[in-house]
């Protein structure tokens, strides 16, 4: 890292810098378990996403406009600019306002992920191994600012970049280091990941060493110290819930949003 990043909550490859922390987080990254930057077609996420997810009601032309002018305001502001040096997901999501955020997560965007996993990569399979259901067992995790994103999703159409750049992190130090950081980060859950991975199907691809999981880290499960997540497994894609006993591992990832 450069003299000039030490202002910047994110180093040079992205990574949100753990700083100021009580929970558990690796200090220092070797940068092992790594995601390949993805191509970026935007006509291609907007069309999967009005595909498996719903027609949005959003022209792919101001899909396009909104994403680039959001990653624009990003490297133009020298405290966020090094996180568009990192991963960067465009999503869409569609205007939807949901009662139960488990039973949402595990009817609409999981399937969806699916489909468009399974579109995409016909070869490989995407499994759900959570079979005893999330209707009822999931909430906004205090602190998380995700509240913000059921919010907008009321109102309209979502945009936004998703950003697994809180490499390392247990989930209580993912949800602590949030809050330190500009108002306009927000920790990604079911949904926004979800979108980013029906958008991106191949985020978890990697042929020449092993990605990380991707925590939902704005959701709180039934469990406090068990968590959902999405993981490869070789070249498929699963979605699975484990314990993480509020430690932190190697292969960690949790996510930030940036609404545009």
């Amino acid at each position: 890292m450069n003299l000039n990043d030490l202002t910047s909550p994110f180093d040079e490859h992205g990574r949100c810098l753990p700083i100021g922390l009580g929970a558990p987080a690796l200090a220092q990254s070797r940068r092992y378990f790594q995601i390949t930057p993805p191509q970026i077609d935007y006509a291609a996420i907007h069309a999967r996403t009005t595909k498996h997810l719903g027609d949005t009601g959003l022209a792919s032309d101001e899909f396009v406009r909104r994403c680039e002018a959001l990653m624009q305001s990003l490297r133009d502001d020298p405290q966020t600019t090094n996180i568009t040096r990192g991963i960067a997901v465009p999503f869409l999501l569609p205007q939807a306002e949901h009662a139960d955020y488990g039973e949402a997560l595990e009817q609409h965007y999981i399937p969806a992920v699916e489909h468009a996993f399974a579109k995409t990569f016909p070869q490989y399979r995407f499994t759900n191994h959570d079979k005893a259901g999330l209707s009822g067992k999931l909430s906004v995790a205090a602190n998380s600012r995700h509240e913000r994103l059921l919010q907008a999703m009321q109102q309209g159409p979502v945009v936004g970049y998703y950003f697994p750049c809180l490499s390392e992190y247990s989930l209580p130090a993912a949800l602590e280091r949030v809050q330190s950081l500009p108002e306009q980060f927000l920790m990604a859950g079911g949904y926004d990941t979800s979108a980013a991975l029906v958008g991106t199907p191949g985020l978890l691809q990697r042929t020449d060493g092993y990605p990380p999981l991707l925590w939902l880290a704005a959701v709180q499960a039934d469990k406090p110290l068990a968590g959902y997540f999405y993981e490869a497994y070789g070249y498929n894609l699963t979605f699975n819930r484990r314990p993480h006993f509020g430690q932190a591992a190697e292969y960690w990832n949790s996510g930030l949003t940036v609404l545009g």
